[in-house]
């Protein structure tokens, strides 16, 4: 069993601590409608990847197995990196990678959902269907623009993201360092027998 190290790495571990008060206790996305204003906090992106114009109105809130599977992973995201810390994994800089991974894929989905139609509709077809589409994706268009122009990035958006980049650089270093180290170690391995003997003699008092 590993053992518990004290040299803890006290900026990452206070930048996942923020990253788990932007995701989970901070809002992501605040949709302003005037008198009626809602708060979406980033473990319930799942949910409004998957009913982007029901979850972000309000119209629709059941999403429940979403967000709570979402939860966990951010959870998993920031308890990965957590343990490196303070145990010294050797997949410490891998893991340092892993909130700005959820981040980012999150926000590609949630853009390439939000960004295409919902009614598939055939602009030269004449027929009623084809009517009704046209009809339905015009409204879906015009409230998705309406939505679109009542949401602000909240605060926790921002916290998140800043902090998670900053692990990431962290954790960037961290896996060129490895790599320098491992190189190192191989070009010395390389050498002759008797270099490394020299080099040894030299070492020694």
């Amino acid at each position: 069993m590993r053992q518990f190290d004290e040299n803890i790495d006290h900026a990452a571990l206070a930048a996942l601590g923020a990253i788990g008060v932007g995701w989970f206790l901070m809002t992501t996305f605040v949709v302003n409608f005037g008198l009626w204003q809602q708060g979406i906090r980033f473990y319930d992106v799942w949910a409004i990847i998957q009913d982007p114009a029901g979850r972000l109105t309000g119209i629709n809130n059941s999403h429940a197995l979403a967000t709570f599977g979402f939860g966990l992973i951010c959870a998993a995201a920031i308890g990965a990196p957590a343990l490196s810390i303070f145990y010294k994994r050797k997949d410490a800089g891998l893991a340092y990678l892993l909130p700005f991974i959820v981040m980012t894929v999150s926000c590609v989905v949630l853009y390439a959902k939000s960004s295409t139609s919902y009614f598939p509709a055939d602009a030269g077809g004449h027929s009623v269907s084809a009517l009704f589409a046209r009809i339905a994706q015009g409204v879906a268009t015009r409230a998705g623009d309406t939505v679109a122009s009542r949401i602000s990035i909240g605060a926790g958006a921002y916290v998140a993201m800043l902090c998670s980049c900053l692990l990431a650089l962290r954790g960037v270093g961290m896996l060129r360092a490895a790599a320098r180290r491992a190189a190192a170690t191989g070009s010395e391995n390389l050498a002759p027998p008797r270099q490394r003997d020299a080099g040894a003699r030299q070492v020694d008092p």
